[in-house]
């Protein structure tokens, strides 16, 4: 049986060997097309990325984490992390910059002012305009909303897949200073979003120790935008901005590597060789302004990450204390291969997402590092019901500590099936270990079985000896069988003298 199963091991080894070397090849590729200019395109889009109120509690990192409906967006190899099949029925995210609150705040105490702005003497006016200025225009005003998004991940098996429908609102504007008076700035995305996951996981791998995870996205992209419209205050009245739509085909790609039960890394590569929209002509019915057709590319981005569970706390030398593989690290860096931001300059911190999780039975507590920026999360799991809310920075600028723009972000959501991803830790080490122990109770009994020689000796005395007779055995191992049979025709006598 060893031989056969080293046998068949070594096959896998094989096949394995020329899986890897063609994963490696695609790998290449893929990493080669971010450095790719696609001709014929008008103008950049923003990446169709909805980001997770999980990660974004955890500082944005979640790469190599990737181990819920999350993975979609983040890692699609993640899928072969899953223990259960989960649906998602619909989840509501509602994100809003706190600028948006100090913008309603300060109209609420201005109102009178500006709606009678008119009739204001000319040093209130001034007043006015100066303190538009020197505060408003310093608002990063932003609105993110999500409508019900449906998916489903399947279990674990030799191939995992889903698909999942999702709508993303992103909606931002700004108060710029003019000439005269101040400017208004107003731009927004609004995407529909169809997303078909697929996964496969490589159990042993030829020459290092570890698991290999690789997956793909197959997308369909539906996109209506307002490209940035630049008014003054005056002429804001009118506001009329023409909605343009545009469609088109992604691909994305992500790997995980697992050397052991508690560290994962990952990468992944969004819109390989780019993503083309492709917009249609539009007139507006109110002016003549006209957008013409084009082409707007959403270029490619590259990821990468890293994620461990400690077993222990070390807080003292010789000290330490359990974690229960309640406790995840993770880092990322993203957009690692964007020539216009490099990533060992200024803008390298803007790149970096660090953040970790804690876990306690219903209860989640997250925290982390957002391009330079702490962000905190929490999550309630009510069985079906999932409450979650998380509060972070991004940065608007070139590097972090430009321009920070603060975010809060509500999510409800309803879900059927396993919500546990990947078995972590001392959860994984069982879950492989359960089965070796049954094949190996067999053992014992078969090395604790006596000689070839005593047992033919025992084959064919089993019938007449007794518990009694076994000490005298070794006296008559070197003899031979005959001197036996007097021994046995003893006992027979003794029946009659005994009555």
């Amino acid at each position: 049986m060893k031989s056969i199963r080293v046998i068949k091991s070594l096959k896998d080894i094989k096949m394995n060997r020329k899986y890897v070397r063609v994963l490696c090849a695609v790998l290449a590729v893929c990493l080669l097309m971010p450095l790719t200019v696609v001709a014929g395109t008008d103008t950049n889009e923003a990446q169709v990325f909805i980001r997770g109120i999980r990660p974004l509690g955890m500082g944005g990192a979640f790469v190599a984490v990737a181990d819920d409906q999350n993975a979609v967006f983040y890692n699609p190899a993640g899928l072969t992390q899953r223990r259960g099949a989960q649906l998602t029925i619909f989840e509501l995210p509602i994100n809003i910059s706190e600028d948006v609150l100090n913008f309603y705040n300060y109209y609420q105490d201005n109102e009178d002012k500006l709606k009678d702005f008119d009739t204001l003497s000319n040093d209130d006016k001034t007043s006015v305009i100066n303190d538009i200025s020197n505060k408003i225009t310093k608002y990063h005003t932003r609105l993110r909303l999500g409508f019900p998004n449906t998916s489903f991940l399947s279990g674990p098996g030799f191939l995992s897949w889903g698909f999942g429908a999702f709508t993303h609102a992103d909606i931002g504007f700004q108060i710029k200073s003019g000439i005269i008076v101040p400017n208004v700035s107003f731009w927004g995305n609004v995407d529909a979003l169809g997303v078909v996951p697929l996964a496969h996981r490589f159990e042993a791998l030829p020459y290092v120790p570890g698991k290999l995870s690789v997956g793909a996205n197959i997308k369909y992209i539906n996109r209506a935008r307002i490209a940035e419209y630049n008014k003054s205050i005056l002429e804001f009245e009118n506001f009329d901005p023409l909605l343009q739509w545009g469609n088109g085909y992604g691909f994305d790609v992500g790997t995980i590597y697992q050397p052991n039960h508690a560290w994962n890394i990952g990468m992944q590569i969004m819109d390989i060789g780019g993503t083309t929209l492709r917009f249609q002509r539009i007139e507006s019915t109110k002016s003549a302004e006209i957008k013409e057709a084009a082409n707007g590319l959403i270029r490619p981005m590259c990821n990468i990450g890293t994620a461990f569970i400690p077993s222990k706390i070390h807080y003292w030398p010789g000290k330490s204390f359990g974690t229960k593989d309640r406790l995840l690290f993770a880092l990322d860096v993203r957009d690692v291969f964007n020539s216009d931001e490099p990533l060992f300059e200024d803008t390298l911190w803007k790149k970096v997402h660090m953040g970790a999780e804690f876990r306690w039975f219903a209860l989640a507590l997250r925290g982390g590092y957002n391009q330079g920026y702490p962000s905190f999360g929490a999550g309630l799991n009510l069985f079906l019901v999932q409450l979650e809310y998380a509060y972070w920075g991004d940065e608007a600028g070139r590097y972090a500590g430009q321009a920070a723009e603060w975010n809060h972000q509500v999510t409800i959501a309803m879900r059927f099936g396993q919500n546990k991803g990947r078995a972590w830790g001392r959860a994984a080490t069982a879950q492989q270990t359960v089965e070796p122990v049954k094949q190996a109770e067999p053992a014992p009994v078969i090395m604790e079985q006596p000689t070839p020689a005593v047992a033919l000796e025992q084959d064919t005395t089993s019938q007449v000896t007794t518990p009694a007779e076994e000490p005298s055995q070794p006296t008559t191992d070197t003899t031979p069988a005959q001197p036996e049979q007097p021994a046995e025709s003893e006992n027979a006598p003794e029946a009659p003298s005994a009555q």
